[in-house]
């Protein structure tokens, strides 16, 4: 039996799912802000020590890195802040996140289905690594870059306003 059978509608569900979390109105939630923070942040240096023994990779991992960046601060502009009687909240721009969430996912599918489908080639000399290419990690990046600026700007954003003296 095919496993795309099976892999393909978790992935599609999982995609809907995220699409819907990001999109519309969102409450301020700092464990869920510092917890992203802390994942890509993670994820991120892993993906740097992993470079130090393959410097060819280290162009893809700071591109994407620095690329994603640009995306957070542009996607910080585009999003709108609000204080309410029921708390802080929030409205990303839903082009932006998902469109870097899909170029992510695509390249995973896409590096997948090569290294399946080379498989049988390489049954004589080891098959190549899935994290042996550059493009593989600016697209990682991409996405790390992007939460990790935004998510830490959201959290600058509301902290500034929670210092701040209330109107009089």
């Amino acid at each position: 039996m095919n496993k795309w059978l099976i892999w393909g509608p978790i992935l599609a569900w999982y995609v809907w799912i995220r699409f819907r979390r990001n999109v519309g109105r969102q409450k301020f939630r700092l464990w869920r802000l510092v917890l992203s923070l802390a994942f890509f942040g993670v994820a991120s240096l892993g993906a740097a020590a992993w470079c130090l023994s393959k410097p060819q990779l280290a162009l893809g991992w700071g591109g994407g890195l620095v690329l994603g960046a640009a995306f957070g601060l542009l996607a910080l502009r585009l999003t709108r802040f609000e204080v309410a009687a029921e708390g802080q909240f929030y409205t990303p721009n839903a082009h932006i996140g998902f469109l870097l969430f899909i170029v992510f996912i695509a390249r995973m599918v896409y590096r997948l289905s090569v290294l399946r489908g080379a498989q049988p080639y390489f049954e004589s000399q080891p098959m190549p690594a899935f994290g042996g290419s550059a493009l593989t990690f600016l697209t990682f990046e991409l996405l790390a870059g992007y939460y990790l600026c935004y998510n830490a700007g959201v959290l600058r954003r509301f902290r500034s306003r929670a210092s701040a003296p209330p109107p009089a």
